[in-house]
């Protein structure tokens, strides 16, 4: 693992990057300081980006939130999300009996991520043909609140589409918020059927990879914070990867080389911030 202050020693050797948001770009509410020069860098630089997020929404609104941030669309190409690839994945179902009647697990500011599918939220679990999950109703409420319902939906054979496998995000304060990967990973346990969208899942790569083609796996990097998604998917997939240590894992920077063998998720490069 080669360590970084920034980008600009090793950049000639990629034509593409793939970066995660949170964690990396901003914290769901600032950018990380530095972040818009580093790209604006890239761009003149001739580099293709796209960022990669397991946010459990649309693409479209992502991209929202990063005009408002500050992030103009000319400084990338495209913006895919976990929850953009669930939408797509279960938009193409029509050959398959999944039902259409979902019970949602979320808060209520991502409620709308099928709207325009012919699928139906019900209240009731009993009236429901698969789970929807997203994360937490809201950041008070912890996984035992929701043991019941997820031993009720394992007991009635239920299927879980997770639209966020991240376990949790921080924030630039410290703040660290629990995700949806905390419950899917809790339905597992009860042996329950869990179809996860997002990173670090190969599909997610291979969307992105057409997106660059002809761009070849050699010439792609990948940035991101969470070593378990970001870097252990990028990896997984055959991709050059650099670890961020000021996000997720800033309070243990100092056992990064470990934390990343226990993952056996190993980065080519490690840097504290996204940084020219």
């Amino acid at each position: 693992m080669q360590r970084l202050n920034g980008l600009s020693p090793v950049i000639d050797r990629y034509d593409a990057l793939l970066l995660d948001l949170w964690g990396v770009v901003h914290d769901g509410s600032q950018l990380y300081p530095g972040v818009h020069a580093t790209l604006e860098k890239l761009r003149g630089a001739g580099k293709q980006i796209i960022f990669v997020s397991n946010a459990p929404r649309r693409a479209a609104k992502a991209a929202r939130v990063l005009t408002e941030l500050g992030i103009e669309q000319q400084l990338y190409d495209h913006v895919i999300t976990s929850g953009e690839l669930g939408y797509r994945w279960l938009e193409q179902q029509h050959d398959v009996d999944l039902g259409k009647r979902y019970y949602y697990i979320g808060p209520a500011k991502d409620a709308d991520v099928l709207n325009g599918l012919d699928y139906r939220r019900v209240d009731d679990l009993k009236d429901s043909d698969f789970l929807l999950n997203v994360g937490f109703g809201s950041e008070e409420q912890s996984a035992a609140d929701w043991q019941k319902l997820l031993r009720a939906a394992k007991a009635a054979g239920l299927p879980m589409f997770c639209l966020n496998p991240d376990f949790e995000v921080v924030k630039i304060t410290g703040e660290r918020y629990a995700c949806a990967g905390v419950l899917a990973a809790d339905y597992e346990r009860l042996d329950g059927r869990v179809k996860y969208f997002g990173k670090p899942f190969a599909e997610v790569y291979e969307y992105c990879m057409r997106q660059l083609a002809p761009v070849p796996r050699e010439r792609v990097l990948a940035i991101g914070d969470g070593i378990s998604t970001d870097i252990a998917g990028a990896v997984g997939y055959g991709l050059d990867a650099a670890l961020v240590t000021g996000g997720i894992i800033r309070k243990q920077a100092d056992e990064v080389e470990e934390l990343c063998e226990k993952h056996n998720a190993v980065p080519k490069y490690i840097m504290p911030t996204l940084a020219w």
